[in-house]
């Protein structure tokens, strides 16, 4: 994880990347502390540390554009303008699509960034594509005025890149926030052209969450039987060193047709590999534990083996209220 507690925003610059490209003409510096506070946050709001990318290229990596501008940066922080406007003409090409908003482009320099107790600077890059309203409150001389000021919140999710200086015999390591999922494609893909630095780490990731999304969305499933097939995948990535679908279709399903088993495949096939145990303890968190009814009762349930679940758990339907019902064994309350 890259701490920023102590850095430093040394220089940035801001241009407008829309049909139109506005190139900010200035490199800023030191700037005052509310504004620097506000742009840390801005820069590395929620980014997931544990997903670490690279740049790549087919031939040579040089011709890498991102790579090839914010490396000049890293070795020469006199370029900063320079390159910062290349950054940001290269987004402009890389964004000539009618879904893709324009909005302004935040390209900060920090200095003084900890990776464990390594010293490094860092490079962000945050493309902002909505504004809001805020309300501008002031107390002039025991006089109140209130204004209306169009602004940027720097606690909504943005697309952002972070490039840190992993030093002269190092590639830089990047890790992204994208605002939605369409917006990896053009992001990651077109603008950044990055891959997975950990491929076991970045398939483990997605074959769970791919895992999860089937078994929460298919309704031929009861709630409690969801729950046990959640538990059960998670044992299958826990005892297996590799994940392969067919085996993890035929040791977490019971009975599955053919077409159920299709659906499986085509969601999770690309992701097949050796499975990660950082990506399983950081998956395993988001995994459901909880049955909600609509009488805003909530079971929370961390039994691991659907059997027990069967066994503890039983679903039934009243036909004098005209209602479902839960009935749940237990030996003592604890």
């Amino acid at each position: 994880m890259l701490d920023v507690s102590e850095s430093k925003l040394t220089q940035y610059g801001v241009h407008y990347v829309s049909d139109t490209l506005v190139l900010g003409e200035e490199a800023f510096s030191q700037p005052e502390v509310m504004l620097e506070a506000a742009f840390t946050q801005l820069a590395f709001n929620k980014i997931d540390w544990e997903q670490q990318y690279e740049f790549f290229h087919e031939t040579n990596l040089g011709l890498n554009e991102v790579y090839t501008y914010v490396k000049s940066i890293f070795d020469s922080t006199n370029s900063f303008l320079e390159q910062s406007q290349h950054i940001a003409t290269h987004l402009h090409s890389a964004s000539q699509h009618p879904n893709i908003k324009g909005g302004e482009l935040f390209i900060g320099l920090f200095e003084n960034c900890f990776w464990h107790t390594d010293v490094k600077k860092a490079l962000a890059i945050v493309k902002v594509d909505e504004k809001e309203i805020f309300l501008d409150v002031k107390n002039e001389q025991n006089k109140m005025t209130v204004n209306g000021i169009d602004g940027i919140n720097v606690k909504k999710i943005n697309n952002i890149a972070i490039i840190v200086d992993m030093g002269a015999d190092e590639p830089p390591a990047v890790f992204i926030k994208t605002k939605k999922k369409e917006d990896v494609v053009y992001w990651q893909e077109r603008f950044l052209k990055i891959k997975a630095a950990d491929e076991h780490y970045y398939k483990t990731n997605l074959a769970l969450t791919e895992c999860k999304k089937y078994i929460l969305k298919e309704d031929s499933f009861s709630n409690t039987e969801k729950l046990g097939l959640l538990n059960k995948t998670l044992d299958y990535f826990r005892n297996e060193e590799e994940f392969e679908v067919n085996d993890y279709i035929d040791t977490v399903f019971e009975q599955t047709d053919s077409v159920q088993k299709d659906i499986i495949v085509n969601m999770v096939k690309p992701y097949e590999t050796i499975i990660s145990e950082s990506a399983l303890e950081k998956v395993e968190k988001t995994y459901k534990r909880k049955i909600k009814l609509d009488s805003n009762i909530e079971i929370q349930v961390n039994v691991r083996n659907i059997e027990q679940v069967n066994e503890l758990i039983e679903v039934g339907y009243d036909e004098a209220t005209n209602r479902k019902f839960y009935k749940i064994y237990f030996q003592e309350e604890v």
